[in-house]
């Protein structure tokens, strides 16, 4: 795996917000395949569920979920966000000659795998202006770049990079006003990671550049974001908001405190630095949370954060974070977010983001799951439920709301309809042959149940 997603808990000053994102040649997506943030649906059904722009017109929704089998290849469309944020943010990095890393192409095809892998997103700015921002990239260099706004609903370029454009031959929209324009730069880089990074460029491709690097958030299944409490002003009075939470939903724990902690360093830095530039460039201390627990006749014992259940300590590593997000706009990507947690837990925080009197400034929640109560009209609408599927290896995703609307309505059973198979994006499984083969394996033979007239029910 190639790309990670970020799990460092960043700045939060949320600006802007995803309108749709188009995906070509990664991974094992082989086709272009665009997922809308839309609304495209009846605005009379969870009319809460949506963030209006009144100068833009976009309805936009606050939460789109993802479904699929295992290995339908649901990982890799969030993944490809986190490739875009490389590409927008950390590609200027890479020095003359490196290689491109998140470059990962569908390879079950001899006319993808040297092919360019291609993303295009379209969002509103702080100003809920519309912008397109389009990247395509091999191995060793940027194919082509192009950033388009929409400053008077009239598309304008920013600026555009062909093939065979240097830092010096890019060419400038226009409206492209405020600073230094032409920032150098290696094949490698995009324009954007370069020109974002310089306090020197025009206002408007910092404020791009600084959406990728701070207010687009992702979590990976089997990772936690990490509470800094030098960023936090007020580290007390959050502790004492997530223990009421984390009491809020069942886990027995009354508070939580925080205290620093000395950390062993390699023997080498003990022996080799000097005290002086040891406190100046060297933290050897780490922020340790404590858990408070009331038992039996009001007895309390303290447990340290490795003694709580993964669950407990998944909730309580998101909770600050999501909080942030609801006073200043951010998007989180979260793969499998109901990994570890209970789907109560889960629809918690999917609920959250949907409620209007709670998520008032746009935040959007991007993540993938295989927790069916959530696919229920009563919680989601069809425009925010997506499928992802394979076939030959290549996924493509669609979205519930792609069926025939006078088939599948609002008071149609969603989950029960996908159980079903009707949406696709299901495993097929042939339990026959699985037992067979254990059977085989084990030196057994298999009984044809049709001899004694016996039907099994699961493998009907």
């Amino acid at each position: 795996m190639k790309v990670a997603f970020l799990v460092i808990l960043l700045s939060l000053e949320g600006l802007l917000m995803f309108l749709s994102a188009s995906i070509e040649n990664f991974r094992s997506i082989k086709n272009r395949s665009t997922i809308s943030f839309l609304a495209s649906g009846s605005k009379e059904h969870h009319p809460g569920h949506i963030y209006s722009s009144e100068k833009s017109g976009h309805n936009v929704l606050k939460s789109s979920g993802f479904y699929g089998a295992n290995a339908s290849g649901k990982s890799n469309f969030l993944l490809a966000f986190e490739a875009i944020r490389y590409m927008t943010v950390g590609s200027g990095n890479l020095k003359e000659g490196d290689k491109i890393p998140c470059y990962e192409p569908y390879r079950l095809s001899k006319n993808t795998k040297n092919s360019p892998t291609t993303f295009e997103i379209e969002f509103l700015s702080r100003d809920e202006v519309k912008y397109v921002y389009k990247i395509s990239y091999d191995e060793s260099k940027v194919v082509e770049e192009i950033l388009d706004f929409y400053p008077n609903k009239v598309k304008s370029n920013v600026f555009y990079r062909g093939i065979d454009d240097s830092w010096e031959t890019i060419k400038f929209g226009g409206n492209y006003k405020g600073g230094t324009k032409k920032v150098a730069f290696f094949e490698n880089n995009t324009y954007l990671s370069k020109a974002g990074d310089n306090a020197s460029t025009p206002q408007m491709i910092r404020d791009v550049y600084n959406f990728f690097r701070q207010d687009c958030i992702g979590l990976r299944t089997s990772e936690r974001f990490k509470i800094n409490s030098s960023s936090v002003d007020n580290i007390n009075d959050v502790m004492d908001k997530i223990s009421k939470v984390l009491c809020y939903v069942d886990t027995g724990i009354k508070g939580i405190t925080m205290t620093e902690v000395d950390v062993e360093l390699p023997e080498f830095i003990e022996k080799n630095i000097p005290d002086e530039v040891r406190k100046i460039y060297i933290d050897n201390t780490k922020d340790k949370f404590l858990f408070t627990h009331v038992g039996e006749d009001g007895v309390e014992a303290v447990f340290d954060e490795e003694d709580e259940s993964d669950g407990t300590r998944k909730i309580f590593s998101m909770m600050h974070p999501l909080m942030e997000a609801f006073k200043d706009r951010t998007v989180f990507i979260f793969d499998e977010l109901d990994n570890g947690l209970h789907p109560h837990i889960a629809d918690m925080v999917i609920r959250l983001f949907n409620d209007k009197t709670v998520n008032k400034v746009g935040s959007q929640l991007i993540f993938s799951t295989h927790n069916m109560q959530i696919m229920s009209s009563e919680k989601m609408r069809r425009d925010q439920i997506w499928f992802v599927e394979k076939n030959e290896g290549n996924s493509r995703c669609y979205s519930l709301d792609d069926f025939d609307k006078k088939k599948v309505k609002p008071t149609t059973p969603y989950h029960v309809w996908y159980d079903d198979g009707r949406f696709g994006g299901v495993p097929t499984i042939n339990y026959t042959k699985i037992k067979s083969l254990i059977l085989d394996l084990n030196g057994e033979q298999d009984v044809d149940p049709d001899i004694f007239g016996i039907v099994d029910s699961e493998e009907e």
